[in-house]
């Protein structure tokens, strides 16, 4: 492959199409479901300009279909439906990973600062160009999520049954790619390496490689949780899907036993109750944070995350039909709790005192 070559090949990788269909019968009607599948086979990704020139590739593949579909559309339900999950691609595979991308060049540089990586065999350089590529990429299985027949999204499940984490190592796997930067998108949505330590392409890795990729990995579970409580302390819950979900009831309250589970240090794993308890979880994403460096950047984080959480909660007072003052200042009591241990107990950071200051009184307002 010559130089001409090669760059047309970076600006316009080759990236093999398939489509995943089935049918679902429910009350005597038959639902045609349509998920397309991405191989990014033999495709070279070595520079974060590569990355980008393939994510952008995939959503060129994604975006002309669901348009289409929707210029056929007559139904109003199901044309809202498109508009959604358009601007659902646009979030997790567009503005996510360049928010995850900000948050990892943030990171490095704290990191590099403090000498982290004096004794890794990879330069800086080398570290800040691989973390960019697995920012970029980190989501890319989001666009198999979407059931193009239907216009919706399928999160977690897909039409492959799988989540987006491993939706995303398929469509790479094939590629010219390293395997530490593999092992990072496959495994960014647990807890830390356990899983990944068992893997036999970790397994196979040199013992200094073997390094590497835990920093990877671990980064980015670091930054992708970064990112998600970053937009989450600007807009608050409105962006997120549990919004809209049904199973979340928007009535200004915490369940006491998912509060319990935050306050013992746990992670929370509901799939509905209040739309509080949503929050509550997001919360609990800080408890597995690896680097200090990470919680330098979430310092102010938190602190507008908890003032988006108080707002939220007033927001559902205001809206609610039957407005209860002791029961909302009993939620804001529980979040000043939750609060405290998140910020002040396990990350041993100070509260925002004016803040606070401001929640009591309105707390006690409230009681009285």
């Amino acid at each position: 492959m010559n130089f001409i070559q090669k760059i047309f090949q970076t600006i316009h990788p080759t990236v093999q199409v398939s489509h995943f269909k089935s049918t679902e019968v429910i009350e005597n009607n038959k639902i045609e479901h349509d998920f397309l599948c991405f191989e990014a086979q033999n495709v070279e990704i070595s520079s974060i300009s590569s990355a980008k020139f393939l994510a952008r590739r995939l959503g060129q593949k994604v975006f002309p279909v669901l348009k289409k579909s929707m210029k056929n559309e007559k139904d109003q339900q199901r044309l809202l439906q498109y508009q959604q999950s358009i601007a659902w691609v646009n979030k997790k595979a567009v503005w996510h990973p360049a928010l995850v991308e900000h948050c990892t060049h943030q990171l490095l540089k704290k990191m590099n600062k403090a000498k982290r990586f004096k004794n890794s065999f990879l330069t800086y350089k080398e570290i800040y160009n691989d973390a960019s590529i697995i920012a970029i990429l980190h989501d890319i299985g989001r666009l198999s999520e979407i059931d193009v027949a239907q216009g919706s999204v399928k999160m977690k499940r897909s039409g492959l049954n799988k989540n987006h984490a491993a939706i995303s190592f398929d469509i790479l796997q094939k590629a010219k790619i390293k395997p530490e930067i593999l092992l990072a998108i496959k495994y960014h949505e647990f807890a830390d390496i356990d899983e990944a330590s068992s893997d036999s392409l970790f397994i196979n890795l040199e013992p200094d490689r073997q390094e590497i990729a835990k920093l990877y990995i671990r980064i980015l579970q670091d930054m992708d949780k970064t990112a998600n409580l970053v937009e989450r302390s600007k807009f608050g819950i409105k962006k997120c899907a549990e919004f809209f979900d049904p199973n979340y009831i928007q009535d200004y309250d915490i369940t006491p036993s998912y509060l319990e589970t935050a306050l013992s240090g746990k992670y929370l794993n509901n799939k509905g109750g209040h739309l509080l308890d949503a929050m509550v979880r997001f919360v609990t994403w800080t408890y597995s944070i690896h680097y200090c460096e990470t919680k330098e950047i979430l310092r102010d984080v938190l602190t507008n995350f908890f003032s988006q959480m108080y707002i939220e909660a007033e927001r559902e007072y205001q809206n609610s039909s039957v407005q209860n003052q002791k029961k909302l200042a009993d939620t804001l009591e529980k979040i000043t709790k939750l609060e405290d241990y998140a910020i002040a107990e396990k990350m041993n950071l100070p509260i925002n005192s004016k803040m606070r200051q401001k929640i009591n009184q309105k707390i006690s307002l409230l009681r009285h």
